[in-house]
């Protein structure tokens, strides 16, 4: 019986585990804590639906499980935070821009989804912008401004050159050629998939 209680603690622990880290890690996208707080609040869930028959009343079983997934999520968060930057300059989130851009011309433009990327590399001091257009109306416009991170607010970005898109699962990466301060270094910017610019890095 009591190999019996162990077997099913271990089995029910790492199923939680396994599954914990599946839905959290996602979050890394968004912040590199957010993982760690999914998982700690979905143990705390599953312990409150313990009174309900449906949900397997182990609640060392989850604890293990808790427990294996934030030390899993370690190792894995540093991993998956090293594979989207590979950059050391960033994160860069820019500014909305919310001026006319109808009529200018565009320094490169791709197609994209149902519409097209949009570059505007401008002269004056002034930070590049990226948009998405659709047909002639602009879903969102994007101000390439790195002085808005306190790190660099003496710095700017001049223009971006050689773009090239690559396709994923929760957002899509825009590849580019970056003119800035230290000369042209590599650049990332990434798009979300449900629509909108998410962040960018610089220097690789």
């Amino acid at each position: 019986m009591v190999a019996t209680t162990r077997r099913k603690t271990v089995g029910l622990g790492i199923l939680t585990a396994v599954i914990g880290v599946a839905i959290a890690l996602p979050f890394a996208l968004i912040h590199p804590v957010l993982p760690f707080t999914v998982v700690l609040l979905g143990f705390g869930a599953i312990i409150l639906l313990q009174r309900w028959r449906w949900v397997p009343k182990h609640s060392m079983g989850y604890l293990l499980g808790c427990l294996v997934a934030l030390v899993a999520l370690l190792p894995a968060v540093s991993l998956f935070k090293f594979a989207e930057r590979g950059f050391d300059d960033g994160p860069f989130y820019g500014v909305a821009y919310d001026g006319v851009i109808t009529g200018e011309s565009a320094s490169d433009r791709m197609d994209y989804r149902d519409g097209e990327l949009l570059i505007y590399n401008r002269p004056a001091d002034k930070a590049p912008i990226l948009a998405y257009r659709v047909e002639e109306d602009v879903e969102w416009a994007r101000e390439m401004d790195i002085g808005q991170n306190s790190r660099y607010e003496k710095y700017r970005l001049e223009s971006i050159e050689e773009p090239e898109l690559a396709y994923g699962i929760f957002r899509d990466r825009l590849d580019f050629e970056a003119n800035w301060n230290f000369g042209t270094e590599a650049g990332r910017a990434y798009l979300w998939k449900w629509g909108g610019f998410h962040r960018f890095f610089l220097s690789w």
